[in-house]
């Protein structure tokens, strides 16, 4: 008798869960299972760069008419429907969407069963127990570079920063160059690199450069490179080139003009200022050219009073140089005794004015030490019978040496003078003279018709482009050349 009790047991209890499903349907009542699952769109966690856009949806498949809600990574419930990250209902789900993805959008968000709104919803139908998902947003921040002027300045003598401020993530790594070669940073040394830049100890001039900031990152989805260059500008004191003395001779002549120059290099570059005899010389009573470097005074001796001392000086924010220089009375110089043509072909004149260098130690002032010849066309000074548009050409003088005039139009007429040079001024210009370029050789011209003279002459302007010192061929050189004893 016991086997019958326990299946009337089992009718009982399948008829008791028959009433209570009858009685949930009757009721409306629906009852939804914790193993059904919460679905995002897409699922796979995903990485982003800063400023991009994301769209995640979230929905239970089975069941459209559950409510949903989404939280942020500190918890905080997305109610929002406009803005940079807000929600947007589509019916059957519930998407979360980034317009611009920040940095701090990284973590943990979570799509959740909002119990009280399904249940509020459904007027009590629906039962559902509190579901969750979540997905992990990784944003990754590109390289970039802020507060970092393409200028920079430091002052001499003093410790300098360069800044170079590298933003991203991950983090990336900085390297750092000057002038194209690598820096090696070290404890003792004069560079340390800083989290923003690097420092300089004691800035020199020779500091002064480009200085190259190289930043290099490596994320989960590749690597990438970005570079940023620098200039930095030592600011120092004005100083005299090396090669300049402080106290300096010049000469002039009564009657003639002088040019008196003042170089001094500066950061800032500096305000030039010209004086003598304790009086300042202005540009309203004399004529003052001034350039970044140098400033020249241009002074027309019209009496012996003009000759005396000059002082100029050189002046910045940071310090100021001085330099003096004594105007004496020179002699003006004769002009060339010698002035004729050795040589020519199509683009080139041979000139020699009998140029002998003078080798005493000290140089006499009123040695020649160049000539000045102007030249141009004969048709172009008919035109206006002036020389103030006429080519100049200043050459030093050299013992022998004849002057090559270059790069003239093949087959030209030629008007030319010269003057002597010595410490003191020119001299007066040596009548003009006409010489004539050759017409240019037609291709292919066999050797047996070609003149000695245009071969040997372009042999020597060759050598004058790739050897300036060629400029000097002695004359009895040359005219070995044009005698084709080659």
């Amino acid at each position: 008798m016991i086997t019958p009790r326990i299946t009337m047991t089992r009718m009982q209890f399948g008829f008791n869960f028959l009433l209570l499903i009858a009685a949930s349907s009757i009721n409306g009542n629906q009852q939804i299972s914790k193993s059904d699952a919460l679905k995002l769109t897409p699922e796979e966690e995903m990485a982003h760069f800063v400023n991009q856009s994301r769209m995640v949806t979230c929905s239970h498949p089975d069941h459209p008419e559950v409510r949903l809600k989404w939280r942020n990574p500190k918890n905080a419930i997305i109610s929002e429907t406009k803005g940079r990250v807000h929600i947007e209902d589509k019916g059957d789900s519930l998407a979360l969407i980034f317009e611009a993805i920040a940095r701090t959008d990284q973590g943990n968000w979570t799509c959740e069963v909002d119990v009280e709104g399904t249940a509020t919803a459904t007027e009590g139908r629906v039962t559902v127990p509190a579901l969750r998902k979540s997905f992990k947003m990784i944003v990754y921040e590109p390289i970039s570079f802020r507060d970092t002027n393409t200028v920079q300045t430091a002052v001499e003598d003093k410790d300098a920063t360069i800044r170079c401020e590298v933003k991203g993530h991950p983090e990336p790594s900085v390297s750092w160059y000057f002038n194209g070669q690598p820096l090696f940073f070290s404890n003792n040394g004069r560079y340390s690199k800083l989290a923003d830049g690097m420092s300089i100890k004691k800035v020199v001039q020779n500091d002064s450069g480009e200085y190259t900031c190289k930043a290099f990152q490596i994320s989960a989805t590749g690597s990438s490179f970005e570079e940023k260059t620098i200039r930095l500008n030592i600011k120092h004191k004005p100083y005299m080139p090396p090669w300049k003395k402080s106290i300096s001779d010049a000469y002039g002549y009564v009657g003639g003009m002088v040019n008196l120059t003042c170089e001094a290099t500066a950061e800032p570059p500096a305000n030039f200022s010209w004086s003598a005899n304790n009086k300042k010389l202005t540009p309203k009573s004399h004529i003052i050219y001034n350039g970044r470097h140098v400033s020249m005074l241009q002074i027309m001796i019209k009496t012996s009073s003009i000759f005396g001392k000059y002082k100029c000086e050189a002046k910045n924010e940071l310090g100021s140089v001085t330099q003096e220089i004594h105007l004496k009375e020179g002699t003006k110089p004769d002009p060339p005794s010698l002035f004729q043509l050795r040589g020519v072909n199509s683009d080139t004149l041979d000139i020699d004015v009998g140029a002998t260098k003078s080798h005493d130690i000290p140089p006499d002032p009123t040695t020649v030490i160049g000539y000045r010849f102007e030249l141009m066309p004969t048709d172009e000074y008919l035109k206006s019978r002036s020389w103030d548009h006429a080519s100049r050409r200043d050459f030093d003088v050299a013992d022998g040496a004849t002057y090559l005039l270059v790069q003239l139009i093949p087959d030209t007429k030629y008007l030319i003078r010269v003057a002597a040079r010595n410490a003191a001024g020119l001299s007066d210009w040596t009548e003009v003279k006409e010489f004539s370029t050759h017409p240019v050789q037609p291709h292919g011209t066999s050797g047996s018709s070609a003149q000695p003279t245009d071969v040997c002459f372009k042999f020597v302007w060759l050598l004058a482009v790739a050897l300036p010192a060629a400029l000097s061929i002695t004359h009895h050189r040359f005219a070995d050349l044009t005698k084709g004893r080659f």
